[in-house]
């Protein structure tokens, strides 16, 4: 039996001192920091100077407030050049943001959340305030529905609990229902978000397979869901399908 590895209580506290700085609190103090891990002042202190000397924090001298640093970035960075789906993806989502005229997203699943890799924006008055490496809960998105629709029904039971937080009024509230729309889902072969994640905003989406046959990412055209109304979003589907349809063509799928 393979035993499990050792964990050093520095390292490990230093990921969940980065792990503090999220969308809702981008900048924090020595206290806060100190008081949302339970940990003493002086530990934190030390930890955070190590991190600020590599980059990984920095520091604002004169509120004294701590927030992540740019060489995370340039980690990022890293892993984004080895997502080899994004080289190959690139032209195609460009080409569809300029043929729908909105923006077109690249996504891949972790878990049960959906992560943001690449991003193509429109030109048009309205713009979808997403970012790269942005993550959202997959069950209210399009991109997310179509990734969790290709796994079968008992890892999907695993994955999701059983009562699901709505994020707005028109998010999926239990895994059984989920489930039932993602068996819809897996045999259109395409899912849209109708206000599931963001209240106005609405998306179309369409998975991408590799050469095994695997579903490894999903694109969507998202936008106002004035301009994205139920007739255009119809209109969508095939031009959305034909593009993933692509980029799994040159990942090696034969459908």
């Amino acid at each position: 039996m393979a035993q499990q590895g050792v964990m050093v209580q520095s390292i490990e506290r230093a990921i969940q001192i980065l792990n503090c700085f999220n969308g809702n609190n981008s900048e924090l103090t020595l206290q806060a920091i100190a008081n949302e891990l339970n940990l003493n002042k002086s530990t934190v202190h030390g930890i955070l100077n190590t991190l600020k000397h590599y980059g990984l924090v920095e520091q604002d001298e004169e509120r004294g407030k701590y927030r992540l640093g740019m060489h995370l970035l340039v980690l990022s960075n890293r892993l984004l050049d080895r997502l080899e789906i994004r080289g190959v993806a690139g032209s195609v989502i460009q080409d569809l943001a300029a043929q729908v005229g909105e923006t077109v997203h690249l996504v891949i699943l972790r878990g049960t959340d959906v992560v943001y890799i690449d991003k193509c924006t429109s030109n048009r008055s309205f713009q979808v305030f997403t970012s790269i490496g942005m993550s959202f809960p997959a069950y209210v998105t399009g991109v997310g529905k179509v990734l969790l629709a290709n796994k079968s029904d008992a890892e999907l039971c695993e994955l999701i609990p059983p009562v699901l937080r709505q994020v707005t009024e028109h998010s999926i509230g239990s895994r059984e229902e989920l489930l039932a729309h993602l068996r819809q889902v897996r045999q259109q072969g395409y899912a849209f978000d109708k206000e599931e994640n963001e209240i106005g905003l609405s998306c179309v989406a369409a998975p991408v397979f590799d050469h095994t046959g695997k579903a490894v990412a999903a694109i969507s055209v998202a936008g106002p869901s004035a301009r994205l109304d139920e007739k255009r979003m119809q209109e969508l589907v095939g031009i959305v399908r034909q593009a993933a349809a692509e980029i799994s063509r040159r990942l090696g799928y034969r459908s």
